[in-house]
């Protein structure tokens, strides 16, 4: 599929709005699930929605159109790390959305562990150095 198809388009609407169904979208978009549909069968989509979106939602029309450049409107070339961090954290979404609900929490779950138990080490680490700092010689 292209990045500059109807669908490409489309998939990144979808993450605009954090939706991951076509009839959340027109929920989102305030259009009916049909509209949706045409604009699929002819593989158009109006120019001016995307407009509205682009200002209403802060994301550049660029990316919205052909999903080039940086998703934020007004941030220019970004350095390659950040461009790779939003990359992969798209595709991460991108998998999240594929899974059903159960996988959907069960992933949710294993994050929020992650997180803290990253935590309570850095808490940890904090603590040691202060320990540390006390038993030094004034």
């Amino acid at each position: 599929m292209q990045k500059k198809s109807l669908d490409a388009v489309l998939e990144r609407l979808m993450t605009v709005f954090a939706v991951d169904s076509d009839s959340d979208l027109a929920r989102k978009l305030d259009v009916n699930r049909q509209t949706l549909g045409s604009w699929r069968s002819r593989q158009s989509i109006p120019y001016a929605l995307c407009v509205n979106v682009s200002e209403a939602e802060g994301v550049s029309l660029d990316w919205l159109l052909t999903g080039e450049g940086s998703m934020c409107r007004g941030v220019s070339a970004e350095p390659s790390e950040t461009r790779t961090v939003n990359q992969q954290e798209e595709a991460i979404l991108q998998l999240f959305r594929s899974l059903g609900e159960a996988g959907k929490r069960e992933i949710q779950s294993a994050a929020e562990e992650k997180k803290r138990l990253m935590d309570v080490e850095q808490r940890l680490k904090d603590l040691t150095e202060a320990l540390a700092d006390t038993k030094r010689p004034a």
